[in-house]
């Protein structure tokens, strides 16, 4: 979508260039001019407009176009684009020249049809030569050629009183055109481009007179009055006669927006359609009376288009903004044409010279090279900038994985020799505590023996080992030999038994040793061995 337009409305009896800017606040109009346009006199007054005309839209109307109609059913984009293709070729050969051409859709009004509806719009390009000359020389370029009828239904959509639902005419009336867009709410019905426009009262007013065009155009602005209200009240007699002169002829207005009606009934489907208003815009629009005429004949409210009184007008220069005062209704097809540039959810017709359809091939093929040959760079480029982060990363991950596999093997390494000297420790333990293991548990033995030893009592060998095989621990071994006598009448084997033996095997048993004994009584005597056997580490 454009911030900026320039649109050139080139009418019979005057050239209308307007620049439009999109804005936050909506359209806003920064220049405007209205300039006579005759023979040999077009190039002068585009260039004596001082406004730029680089890439302007001119408005298409009368001989100049042609609009057509087809039906076709629902297809893609593709397939329409080659059907509306063929259609060209068929008119062009038809012609007898080149045609110039482009399409787009109606919003269907009866959605279970089945069918849809293209706006073919069709100019000899010779006659876009010829309009893009003009605006050539008076120092411009055109960027596309649009349908005055969208254009004025565009400026409607864009600055119109919109009326859900109501169905308006939108008739745009010049001096030798007629431009016309039905609208049903926001939906355009049908866009039609006829000729006649106010010269055929120019005409018939000549004719009666026996005068030249240009004063019957004279007499048409002073005393022409089309007001039936006006019946039997005119000015002056003069004006009757003038009046009575182009009265036939001004039934050519009503007839085309009244055929207009019915070729849209026919087109939509729609039988019962009719009309809520009709808004005019042109230079025709000002015809005294005419509104009244036509309110007579259509039966409906007749009002004056004026869309200007929407818009933010302040940017525009005082000699501008008092042009466009006094052109507000010849300059709609004008504001049209740019809003249809800086708002592209409006109705796209635009037909395109050929000479701007071979550049602006040639801008998208180059521009797409260009894109294509940068795209091809910057995935290089991130290819690149991928490939050297993986090989960074890569290299990282290399050094980490090595001062961890050395951080791994150095501990293994201190693990291994640490096993090994534990084993060695180990070993050393072992040999320590088997070498201590007896020697702890005679010297518990031997407390206990010299403890409750009594006199009668004496010990004749003490041997100390171990038991155990294998894995498993040793436990120390106490073997005691002793005997006793029978002194001053005290029994040794009594005092053996009850005063040695058994508080020795008691102590030693709460030690956690296993306490036995062999005693071998005789009459005066007793000899007798104790095995004392530790457990575990004891």
């Amino acid at each position: 979508m454009a911030n900026k337009a320039t649109a050139v409305d080139l009418g019979s009896h005057s050239a209308k260039v307007l620049i439009a800017e999109a804005g936050k606040h909506g359209v806003k109009v920064v220049r405007f001019a209205g300039l006579p346009r005759g023979e040999g006199e077009a190039a002068v007054s585009l260039r004596q407009a001082g406004i730029p005309l680089a890439a302007s839209l001119c408005g298409l109307s009368g001989r100049d176009m042609t609009l057509r109609y087809s039906q076709v059913p629902p297809t893609p984009d593709w397939q329409l684009r080659n059907l509306m293709d063929l259609e060209i070729q068929d008119l062009a050969q038809q012609s007898g020249g080149t045609l110039s051409a482009d399409y787009n859709l109606l919003p269907a009004q009866d959605p279970e049809a089945g069918v849809e509806t293209v706006l073919l719009a069709l100019a000899k390009d010779e006659a876009l030569e010829r309009l893009q000359g003009e605006i050539t020389s008076g120092g411009g370029s055109v960027a596309a050629f649009v349908p005055n009828c969208t254009a004025l239904y565009n400026a409607y959509l864009k600055c119109g009183p919109v009326e859900a639902d109501a169905v308006v005419c939108l008739a745009n009336i010049g001096h030798e055109t007629i431009d016309i867009a039905l609208v049903k709410g926001t939906d355009l019905l049908i866009a039609r481009n006829l000729s006649g426009g106010t010269k055929v009262l120019d005409d018939a007013i000549g004719a009666s007179f026996n005068v030249s065009g240009r004063k019957a155009e004279a007499l048409k602005k002073d005393l022409l009055d089309l007001d039936p209200q006006s019946r039997g009240r005119y000015a002056s007699g003069q004006a009757e006669k003038v009046t009575m002169a182009a009265g036939g002829a001004a039934q050519s207005i009503s007839a085309a927006i009244q055929s207009s009606l019915s070729f849209c009934k026919m087109q939509t489907k729609i039988a019962d359609l009719r009309l809520d208003k009709v808004l005019l815009s042109g230079g025709g629009a000002r015809l005294r009376g005419l509104r009244g005429m036509l309110r007579e004949a259509l039966r409906c409210p007749i009002e004056l288009f004026d869309p200007f009184a929407n818009l933010d007008l302040s940017a525009l220069p005082a000699a501008d903004a008092e042009q466009l005062q006094a052109m507000r209704h010849e300059a709609v097809v004008a504001l049209g044409l740019a809003v249809g540039r800086l708002d592209d959810t409006l109705y796209s017709l635009e037909i395109l010279p050929e000479a701007v359809k071979k550049r602006l091939r040639f801008q998208q093929r180059t521009v797409w090279n260009i894109l294509a040959g940068a795209i091809a760079v910057g995935v290089l480029a991130l290819v690149a900038v991928d490939a050297k982060k993986s090989v960074e990363t890569a290299q990282m991950r290399t050094s980490a994985l090595r001062r961890e596999s050395s951080s791994i093997t150095q501990t293994h390494q201190t693990a291994t020799e640490a096993i090994e000297a534990n084993k060695v420790e180990r070993a050393i333990v072992d040999h320590l505590a088997t070498q201590a293991l007896p020697g702890n548990g005679l010297l518990r033995t031997m407390r206990a023996v010299g403890k409750y030893l009594p006199p009668e009592l004496w010990i004749t060998k003490i041997d100390v080992g171990g038991v155990g095989q294998g894995s498993q621990k040793k436990r120390p071994v106490v073997k005691i030999e002793g005997g006793g006598k029978e002194v001053n009448g005290v029994n040794a084997s009594r005092v053996f038994q009850e005063d040695f033996y058994s508080p020795l095997r008691r102590e030693l048993e709460q030690s956690g040793a296993k306490v036995t004994v062999e005693p071998t009584p005789k009459a005066d005597s007793i000899q007798f061995k104790i095995t004392v056997e530790f457990g575990e580490g004891k």
